[in-house]
């Protein structure tokens, strides 16, 4: 198996030996430790990816350290943090280059990366599993009797509180790595040193997804919506009828709740986005 994870850098507190807190550094994320020892267990060639700047470098390098094979650096220099949907789609566009068996991305819970994994699989087209807790059979807590098929293969993820299901994917996938998998490890000397020595390719980002910038890829895709001041507000008691959703809509002036509007979704280049939202806040006599 050929793996693919991600290296995400997150503050990290460091506490020297005498006790003395330094200021927080970007590291590689705890939740990226986990997946990367899942993958170092399942896999026999495994590639760290990192997007983003001189922090994102580190986390790759970090990896090699603790045993990942090749580290690749998808280079731009952030203005902020990076939008999830569009760190999925430079990894997507990643794992369609180097044709992995799977891609391993940590999660610390439900909510927290991923929307990183479905987002990647949603643009592979591949299977996506997510709060994954174990990968090998002999490690499955939960019994079952399966016929697997030589591109499938068997996971246990978590549904809740004490229960863990084991469902069967197929090859290649996407596979959220839940917090709770391992506990890492620290590599071995000659690991540390021997990634600490390696090779990182660096590919710039406009080569990776066309049309991205630094600007686009901190603030995700840009949405206008028109609100009309309720002319009866302040006028009177607000309404009391109807369910909260409904009443929140008849204040702002939108009508009920069955008239709700997401807006307009602007699918441009950030120049051309940022035109447009121009414009639309002249027109408005907002500036």
């Amino acid at each position: 198996m050929r793996a693919l994870v991600t290296a995400r850098p997150e503050p990290h507190r460091v506490v020297d030996d005498d006790g003395n807190a330094e200021p927080y550094r970007r590291q590689l994320s705890i939740d990226d430790r986990v997946a990367l020892e899942a993958a170092l267990d399942a896999a026999d060639e495994v590639l760290a990816v990192g997007v983003g700047g001189d922090a994102a470098k580190r986390c790759v390098r970090s990896a090699l350290e603790r045993g990942a094979d090749r580290g690749l650096h998808v280079a731009f220099d952030p203005i902020e943090g990076i939008a999830s949907e569009k760190f999925a789609a430079a990894l997507a566009r990643v794992a369609a280059r180097e044709s992995p068996t799977a891609v391993f991305v940590g999660e610390s819970d439900s909510f927290a990366g991923s929307e990183v994994a479905g987002l990647a699989a949603a643009r592979l087209d591949w299977p996506s599993v997510t709060r994954i807790t174990a990968l090998d059979p002999d490690d499955l807590a939960v019994e079952a009797d399966v016929d697997l098929e030589a591109s499938e293969l068997p996971v246990q993820r978590k549904l809740a509180i004490g229960r863990q299901e084991v469902v069967v994917t197929a090859l290649p996938a996407v596979l959220g790595v839940d917090s709770g998998f391992t506990d890492p490890d620290r590599a071995s000397l000659d690991t540390a040193i021997a990634g600490r020595r390696a090779t990182i390719e660096t590919l710039e980002l406009t080569n990776v997804v066309p049309g991205e910038t630094r600007f686009s890829m901190s603030i995700g895709n840009a949405t206008v919506e028109t609100v009309r001041p309720n002319e009866r507000w302040g006028r009177g008691r607000p309404p009391r009828s109807e369910t909260v959703e409904e009443r929140i809509y008849r204040m702002l002036g939108r009508g009920g709740g069955g008239t709700k509007s997401a807006g307009e979704r602007i699918d441009a280049p950030p120049d051309a986005a940022a035109e447009r939202v121009v414009a639309f806040l002249e027109e408005k006599e907002l500036l």
